[in-house]
């Protein structure tokens, strides 16, 4: 990872969560193997209701 210039300088507590954080960012832009949305919004019961609700037909909507 490159080196990340920050000002005032933090406590090595502070520095660690920072690093934390950063990596997260970078390995969710990536597209790591963890999925980023609640479980809620990748139910099949969710996608069957808002395809039902909008009246299509389950081969004609797909979700992101």
């Amino acid at each position: 990872m490159p080196a990340l210039a920050i000002s005032p300088m933090p406590s090595p507590e502070e520095a660690a969560a920072i690093t934390a954080a950063v990596t997260a960012v970078i390995a969710a832009a990536r597209g790591s193997d963890t999925d980023p949305l609640p479980a809620a919004y990748r139910s099949m019961w969710r996608r069957a209701a808002i395809r039902e609700g909008a009246g299509l037909p389950a081969d004609q909507m797909r979700s992101r």
